[in-house]
């Protein structure tokens, strides 16, 4: 078994959320999940809204993330940087359903124009996404 660590910082604009060193990741990319183990290759690949599970010493964590860039550097650096991204174990689930459930209301009276649709169907996959991982979280 490898000895060999990745160091992974997950950063937004406002914070540091996460820096560690881990044994891999999996992230939710454009093109599908990618998992990143010591000695990548260097990249740089856009992520979508979803997930980064990191794993280490067989425990794993899951973080929320709202779309940004993945860059693997050649000495075992990762860095993602994400408009918005939270630990899974600090989503409240139940204000996350209530948000979902207020913007399907705000939905369905049927008075926004596009953009304002696209930003509350944006928001509702958010919320989706953030329930989804909570969930993952607690069973882990």
């Amino acid at each position: 078994m490898s000895t060999k660590k990745i160091k992974l910082t997950i950063a937004t604009p406002l914070r540091e959320v996460y820096q560690n060193e881990i044994d891999q990741l999996t992230v939710t990319t454009l093109n599908g999940e990618l998992t990143i183990l010591p000695d990548h290759v260097p990249l740089v690949v856009p992520l979508q809204l979803g997930q980064v599970m990191v794993k280490n010493e067989g425990n794993e964590v899951y973080h929320a993330i709202d779309g940004g860039l993945l860059e693997v550097r050649h000495d075992n650096e990762v860095i993602i940087l994400s408009n918005r991204a939270e630990n899974a174990s600090d989503i409240d689930i139940k204000r996350s359903e209530d948000a979902i459930e207020r913007a399907k209301e705000v939905m369905a009276q049927g008075t926004l124009n596009e953009d304002e649709y696209v930003e509350i169907e944006r928001n509702i996959q958010r919320g989706l996404n953030r329930v989804k991982l909570a969930q993952k979280g607690q069973r882990k």
